[in-house]
C-alpha cells in the first residue's frame, strides 16, 4: 500500500487534511475517508504543506458518484 495524503476544499472538512494507506490502482472512494463519496471530486492540483504533498479534494454539492447518474449503464432499469 502507498500513503495517499489527501486536502479537503469546500463543504464540512473544509481545510482539513487526511492520510490514507491505499493500494495502488484501488479506487480511493472505496475506502469509506469520504462522507459521502458522491460529493468530493479529485482535482489535478496538489498543495505543499511542510514537506508533505497532498491531492486535493474540491467538495461538490451536485455531484454523484461515477456510474450512478442519470443514463449510466448501471442505473436504475425502467
Amino acid at each position: 500500500m502507498a500513503m495517499t495524503h489527501i486536502y479537503f476544499e469546500g463543504g464540512a472538512r473544509n481545510g482539513t487534511t487526511a492520510g490514507w494507506n491505499v493500494e495502488p490502482g484501488a479506487d480511493i472512494y472505496d475506502d469509506n475517508i469520504f462522507r459521502p463519496p458522491e460529493l468530493y471530486r479529485r482535482t489535478n492540483r496538489t498543495k505543499v504543506i511542510g514537506r508533505v504533498e497532498y491531492v486535493i479534494f474540491r467538495y461538490d454539492p451536485m455531484g454523484t458518484r461515477p456510474g450512478t447518474g442519470p443514463g449510466s449503464a448501471s442505473g436504475p432499469r425502467r
